[in-house]
């Protein structure tokens, strides 16, 4: 006779059950298209005539492309000038909410408010307030400093980029930093003050190593969500002036569906997915929890 299993057993069951079909929608919808789009980069491919096989002439072509660089380095700029004002500014907010006596709930609330705006409104509104008559201009003539040509200026355009970025993505990751400052137990500070540790050496000793696995997600997350900026870089500017806000998946974008040559498209994917696969594996192995 087979063994009746365990409570342990059943559990485990249940669980593998119960993931079953979160791993059937990864497989379907995020695995399996990798795949094909690693396939893919191998051929050349118009939509209209059959795929033919090529080996890596795609990823040849990307080599001696300076499209591809200008995109690449727009994509740097655009993310490490996003990414490294962000880490700071967010967690910076998320203090000040934390420590607020009164009104917390309130105040997260009216701050998180731009992290809900919809992605393809996002874009929108910011050509607006960037417009040479909006209201970004409108501010800088009151105190009697010349217009800016935000989006038409090669010079401009990706700082106004990063400054739409921080207003929405600040407020977000001010959220993961305040669950990682909550789940701080109170003990350690108490104790540290008994001490008569200052508020600046509780945050270097206790806050800050307790909150390197949520510094390393938002570091993660917050690069992965960057490079990927297809709408903001689509409808805010398409590119222009002169290809100097043509970041990586705009770039990526219209190959595919302007130019129609999907499989060099899909070599410029798979470059992006490598280079942020190799960060992702580096940074979380810097930031795991101290043992």
């Amino acid at each position: 006779m087979r063994p009746i299993p365990g409570r342990g057993q059943r559990h485990e069951l249940w669980g593998l059950v119960l993931v079953l079909p979160v791993l059937a929608l990864l497989l379907a919808f995020r695995f399996w298209p990798m795949l094909q789009v690693l396939r893919l980069s191998l051929y050349r491919y118009d939509l209209l005539s059959p795929p033919r096989f090529i080996g890596l002439d795609n990823y040849t072509r990307l080599v001696h492309d300076p499209l591809f660089y200008q995109s690449l380095t727009a994509t740097g700029y655009y993310v490490a000038g996003t990414c490294l004002p962000l880490w700071v500014l967010s967690l910076v907010l998320a203090l000040v909410l934390d420590s607020m006596p009164f009104g917390k709930g309130f105040f997260r609330a009216a701050v998180f408010l731009p992290a809900i705006v919809p992605s393809v409104v996002l874009p929108i509104l910011w050509r607006f307030l960037y417009h040479p008559y909006g209201l970004v201009n409108s501010l800088l003539n009151s105190v009697g400093l010349p217009p800016v040509s935000w989006l038409s200026d090669a010079r401009t355009v990706i700082p106004s980029f990063i400054v739409t970025s921080e207003w929405r993505f600040i407020p977000l990751f001010m959220v993961i930093y305040l669950a990682g400052l909550q789940s701080i137990p109170d003990e350690y500070h108490e104790a540290a003050r008994v001490d008569g540790a200052s508020a600046v050496q509780r945050f270097f000793t206790i806050t800050l190593p307790l909150l390197r696995p949520t510094i390393g997600v938002v570091v993660v997350t917050s690069v992965i969500l960057t490079a990927k900026s297809l709408v903001l870089a689509l409808l805010m500017t398409n590119g222009a002036p002169g290809g100097a806000s043509r970041l990586l998946s705009l770039f990526v974008y219209q190959n595919a569906f302007i130019f129609l040559k999907l499989g060099y498209a899909s070599a410029a994917s798979v470059v992006l997915l490598a280079v942020l696969a190799i960060f992702t594996m580096l940074q979380l192995r810097f930031f795991r929890p101290l043992e």
